[in-house]
């Protein structure tokens, strides 16, 4: 046989390589179907056991996915409720929100009404303050006007006085000018009659007259009295409480009057030294003497 050349050498112990690789897996493939093959009773037991196990987990498995459900579901349910339970609390947070607004501009606006009412307190005290001094300076002005209206009303009063007096007095001298008037008037009867008899001693005749029937005295002027009593006859006789103490004597007239109204005249025809009696001459028709009635001689000091 012929010795191999150098080029066949290496591939040689290449294919030794291979041999013995191919060698040491057949061994370990034997090895191993050995193997697989004493344990593949054993994997049996275990795939069943670990069948059982499986089958016993996966009961455990879906018991507990049950339960998971359940407890989603629930979860789920508590979560819907708390959803409700949030929109709840945030609807009551706005409406507490808006009601704490609404509460502010409350605040907001009772502190503007405070303070309007404290600006309005003060100007009304300030008010009430210039009302106050108003107040003084018209009571006192009041004052001072209720003086000069009882000072105008003396006056006033002194002026009517004057007035009536002035009054009486000139409705007494109308009276007698009326008198007067009439004297003259009978006076001059008597003179034409006289002088128709053909006497003519008008002088004499005058002179004779007074002795008969004398003329009266002259009062004084300003003599004042009252009526003390007045017939019931309807004779217009009256008593009056002056007499010739005071100068009066039969044939004087005094001025009757009450208060501002002139009534007439009383013509003396009974003098005695305390008291009078006269016939009263109204002034008008329903004018009428009564007791308390003023009487005077004249408004002034002239006697009559």
């Amino acid at each position: 046989m012929a010795a191999p050349s150098a080029r066949e050498i290496p591939m040689t112990i290449f294919g030794r390589i291979l041999v013995f690789m191919n060698l040491v897996f057949a061994v370990a493939t034997g090895a191993l179907i050995v193997f697989v093959f004493t344990t593949r009773t054993s994997w049996q037991a275990a795939y069943d056991d670990a069948k059982k196990k499986a089958e016993a987990a996966e009961v455990a498995y879906k018991a507990e996915k049950a339960s998971h459900d359940n407890d989603l579901k629930q979860k789920e349910s508590a979560s819907a409720s708390d959803k409700a339970e949030i929109d709840r609390l945030q609807k009551e947070l706005v409406n507490i929100q808006a009601e704490n607004d609404r509460l502010a501009k409350a605040a907001s606006d009772q502190s503007n009404l405070t303070n309007k009412a404290n600006t309005t307190e003060k100007a009304t005290q300030e008010e009430i303050k210039q009302l106050k001094t108003e107040r003084e300076d018209m009571v006192k002005e009041q004052g001072d006007l209720r003086n000069r209206i009882v000072n105008q009303q003396k006056e006033i009063d002194n002026w009517r006085n004057t007035a009536v007096n002035a009054d009486l007095q000139a409705k007494n001298l109308l009276q007698k000018n009326n008198r007067l008037l009439q004297s003259v008037e009978e006076l001059t009867l008597k003179v034409r009659d006289l002088e128709s008899i053909g006497t003519g001693l008008s002088g004499s005749g005058g002179s004779g007259g007074s002795i008969v029937d004398p003329p009266p005295r002259a009062a004084p002027g300003g003599v004042r009295g009252k009526v003390t009593t007045v017939s019931g006859t309807g004779s217009g006789l009256a008593q009056v409480d002056i007499g010739s103490d005071s100068g009066l004597s039969p044939g004087n007239v005094l001025t009757v009057y009450q208060g501002a109204e002139y009534k007439g005249d009383l013509q003396l025809q009974t003098v005695l030294p305390k008291s009078a009696v006269g016939k009263f001459v109204p002034a008008k028709r329903t004018s009428k003497i009564e007791a308390g009635d003023k009487v005077i001689t004249s408004f002034s000091t002239t006697p009559q």
